[in-house]
């Protein structure tokens, strides 16, 4: 009886436990370091090293005026990894950091700008900077048109061609910077 006893215990579920809630902000820090203080106020630990290896360069990038107020772990994991296309699990009580196979994933909402400002946020989520000069010299006026842009978990691409494919403009990659150019 005590056996049965036990294997029925050993085959219930565990009583599920509520997730930390997370307190966070910062002006500018990287990727890493804000994982390490989310990681650390969950009560977990943070495999820096073999989170480094895996995730180079992308975790050296820059998280912007975060602001977490009594956030779920995974929700506040979620906004800091999305944009830079990464992910997490923990392991042996730490937090391990790997590449997303979706890539980097964006939320993004705009009041009125003109194309190229919702561009420059855009490129900055994902660690782009943006040739201002050329893309004006070459997009000018279509460019400078104003709209607002709302997306959720979407791909760069996806919320780049939200943006421009209204206005017949296109996008590329030089440098480090994206530049814009007509259709």
């Amino acid at each position: 009886m005590r056996l049965l006893i036990a294997v029925l215990l050993l085959t219930l579920p565990a009583a599920a436990k509520p997730e930390p809630k997370i307190t966070y902000s910062t002006a500018e820090a990287s990727v890493q370091d804000v994982v390490k203080a989310i990681a650390a106020q969950a009560g977990l630990g943070y495999e820096w090293q073999k989170s480094h290896d895996q995730t180079q360069p992308e975790c050296q990038r820059w998280v912007h005026g975060l602001r977490l107020k009594n956030v779920p772990l995974s929700k506040a994991m979620e906004q800091v990894l999305d944009p830079v296309g990464l992910r997490y699990e923990v392991a042996n009580g730490a937090v391990v950091l790997s590449r997303s196979p979706a890539g980097p994933l964006l939320t993004y909402s705009s009041g009125t700008k003109t194309v190229q400002y919702i561009v420059i946020d855009l490129a900055k989520q994902v660690g782009l900077g943006y040739d201002f000069d050329r893309s004006l010299a070459q997009t000018d006026p279509q460019c400078r048109t104003y709209r607002s842009l709302r997306v959720k978990r979407a791909t760069f691409e996806q919320a780049m061609a939200k943006v421009l494919n209204p206005v017949r403009l296109r996008y590329r990659v030089e440098g480090g910077k994206v530049v814009l150019y007509p259709r």
